[in-house]
């Protein structure tokens, strides 16, 4: 897996590969890293180019959403791969991540 951030408002974390047991701690680091950068307002998290997610993958994205609430900042998953897409529609997360309705799916 390889993550890049640039940006400072928002924040653009990049992530690329797969995201699993073995490599969420360093989106958890990232994710962390991001938030906490003074004035920005939000983290934009782009997973076009993350193929697999496992359960360690969304747990890192729940807590990272939440931290980012509980600052007043905005987290956005931008352009998840269709398979990824998919595990967060199948475990009832695209309304929570704001994905829900999107891709003409109706509105959220």
């Amino acid at each position: 897996m390889e993550i890049n951030s640039e940006g400072t408002d928002p924040v653009v974390v990049s992530v690329t590969g797969e995201v699993d047991l073995a490599t969420a701690p360093q989106l958890e680091q990232a994710l962390d890293a991001a938030l906490g950068q003074d004035g920005g307002t939000g983290v934009r998290v782009d997973l076009s180019a993350v193929e697999f997610m496992d359960s360690a993958g969304l747990r890192v994205l729940v807590a990272a959403l939440r931290k980012a609430e509980d600052s007043g900042r905005s987290l956005v998953l931008d352009a998840p791969h269709e398979r990824v897409r998919r595990i967060i529609e199948i475990t009832g997360l695209a309304e929570v991540f704001g994905l829900a309705g999107s891709q003409g799916q109706g509105t959220a």
